[in-house]
């Protein structure tokens, strides 16, 4: 068999046993929360409808990919009626979900078994309609076929078509979830 064949025939082995490691995961035990400011009153919102579907392989986290999803319909701060408020402001019967696309994880080529790291994802984050690129810092720890995922960031919800009068020009979200193979 000449060179160039060869190098083909294990060039192609390599690829198939990179793709093969490679797997789906679900989120489950899932929580969000937001804290919130309405003129000079705190509001802190939470709820356990995450849901995630991402594929990734461990060893080589650059390729990545998959949706995250908040129920943002859910949502829940303590009082019913701000609840309405709320869901009304974010455009909840018509978007019920505020859902992060990924698309890249900065700074790690693979994810060592065991050992806390942090890294910042890459992806398009969308509310009430609106899509736009964010990045947020992200903290992941696997132990065998889980990986536990915690994040907090803010944005500004005017960016989103979110204006609530009074409302202040950054909420603070913070999502965990923990991610396993099926």
């Amino acid at each position: 068999m000449n060179t160039q064949v060869r190098s083909w025939m294990l060039g192609g082995l390599f690829l198939l046993s990179s793709l093969a490691s490679a797997a789906p995961y679900k989120a489950s035990g899932g929580q969000a929360a937001f804290d919130y400011r309405v003129i000079i009153i705190p509001v802190h919102g939470e709820t356990g409808q995450v849901s995630a579907a991402l594929e990734i392989n461990p060893d080589d986290l650059a390729s990545v990919g998959g949706t995250l999803k908040v129920n943002v319909a859910s949502l829940k701060t303590g009082n019913s009626l701000r609840d309405e408020h709320m869901r009304g402001a974010l455009g909840a019967a018509q978007f019920p979900d505020a859902v992060f696309t990924l698309t890249g994880v900065q700074g790690l080529g693979s994810l060592p078994e065991g050992q806390p790291v942090s890294s910042t994802v890459t992806g398009q984050f969308s509310l009430r309609g609106v899509s736009k690129t964010l990045n947020a810092p992200v903290k992941l720890t696997r132990q065998g076929n889980t990986i536990t995922v915690a994040t907090q960031f803010k944005f500004n919800p005017h960016d989103f078509g979110v204006n609530y009068a009074g409302g202040a020009s950054s909420i603070a979200v913070g999502v965990s979830f923990k991610l396993a193979t099926p």
